[in-house]
């Protein structure tokens, strides 16, 4: 790749990055009250999601407990989200450095596990929140299936540039030679 492209693709990654770190951190300034709002009108939309398709609707159909699991799961998969899309950047911003894909991975996993505890931390102070360890390994666990994720696209996007450039004639080298 060329040394000037590759820079301004690693100072947009970084900046991506960044960006992404603050929306997590914002979501963690949210009060316990309005977190759970946001859990809720996701779960709304969900059983609203339900009826029009099948005609139940969940708040009649199951018991509370078995609604406040859904609005759980919800929560959860909040988490798993958020950390799967960062680890993809932060994977975008490794792939412009010379290094072996396993340490590029390490460190993407432990970049996000390391900021999922101090999100968990700064949750500590915020009214109506706390810190879970669980939430950190859930947070982790995003992270972990967004970096394979990162894998499949690079290795697609791998894949096309090598057949276009031996499409223009610039290389001929085959995959057995790579």
């Amino acid at each position: 790749m060329n040394p000037k492209v590759k820079v301004r693709l690693r100072i947009i990654a970084i900046f991506t990055t960044l960006i992404w770190m603050i929306v997590i951190f914002r979501f963690s300034m949210d009060t316990g009250t309005s977190s759970h709002g946001l859990s809720s009108a996701c779960v709304t939309l969900f059983n609203k999601a339900i009826y029009y398709f099948t005609g139940k609707d969940l708040t009649i159909a199951i018991s509370p407990s078995h609604y406040a699991y859904i609005e759980l799961f919800f929560r959860k998969l909040a988490h798993m989200s958020i950390y799967f899309i960062l680890s993809i950047n932060v994977m975008v911003v490794l792939f412009t450095f010379n290094m072996k894909m396993s340490l590029r991975m390490f460190l993407s996993l432990l970049l996000c596990f390391l900021y999922a505890l101090t999100d968990e931390f700064h949750q500590l102070f915020v009214d109506g929140r706390g810190a879970s360890f669980v939430d950190c390994l859930i947070d982790t666990s995003g992270a972990f299936v967004g970096i394979f994720a990162a894998l499949i696209l690079y290795c697609i996007m791998y894949t096309m540039m090598i057949k276009y450039q031996k499409h223009k004639g610039r290389i001929t080298v085959t995959y057995e030679n790579i």
